[in-house]
């Protein structure tokens, strides 16, 4: 008889185990599909660790995640986890692994820089620096801030827009409304990269506010 109990004890012990593994895992998966839909990451290498303690009991069908205050796209983020009514904060660690823009060669400062300066390579992109390029499109026709090392991450602190049209410049200016187009000659109070808005003042004293085009003149919409 006590063999009996031995064994339906173990039995029981070993079901509610497998069930909280279950639960824990199932947590997991709908953390980590709830993370590519909010990154929108292509990569299936992503793996979600709980930090938070959560009740042995714990378990819910259809969580609503939230991210909280989180400056960082991955690592360690806080995460709101709506229940029903019930609220949990939870500490998640975000791991992924996936696609990255790198300098293929030294890039030196001031370089508008071209797709042969760029490498794409595969790693981790939990432990690289905040606002690291995914794609060679981001940085491409961009400028450099400070020399670019071989290998190193790029990211976007690193680099500013192409200016097309430099302060105190004279610029085309082009007020356009229906059916009329006036040309005139005007100075810009800022730089501007293609598609930025951009103040100039021209003859008259007038300060008019536009945007600039890809051939570096300033288009007023009336």
């Amino acid at each position: 008889m006590k063999l009996i109990k031995i064994f339906f004890c173990l039995f029981i012990f070993f079901l509610f185990s497998k069930s909280f593994k279950a639960n824990a895992y199932s947590l997991s998966d709908q953390l980590n599909n709830f993370f590519k839909k909010e990154y929108a990451l292509k990569t299936k290498n992503i793996k979600t660790i709980i930090h938070t303690p959560l009740k042995k009991k714990f378990f819910c069908k259809k969580p609503i995640f939230s991210l909280v205050n989180n400056i960082h796209d991955f690592g360690i983020l806080d995460i709101l986890l709506t229940c029903g009514d019930q609220h949990h904060y939870l500490q998640v660690e975000l791991q992924a692994e996936g696609e990255y823009v790198i300098a293929k060669k030294k890039i030196p400062r001031g370089t508008k820089i071209r797709e042969e300066d760029l490498e794409k390579i595969v790693g981790r992109l939990d432990t690289l620096p905040r606002s690291t390029y995914f794609n060679k499109k981001d940085v491409i026709n961009r400028v450099n801030l400070r020399d670019i090392f071989p290998f190193q991450p790029i990211t976007s602190f690193m680099t500013r827009p192409f200016w097309l049209v430099k302060t105190n410049q004279q610029v085309t200016v082009k007020m356009k409304g229906i059916d009329f187009e006036v040309v005139f000659v005007g100075k810009s109070l800022s730089n501007g990269a293609k598609k930025q808005k951009i103040r100039v003042q021209i003859k008259n004293g007038k300060v008019l506010t536009g945007i600039i085009n890809e051939n570096g003149e300033v288009i007023v919409f009336l």
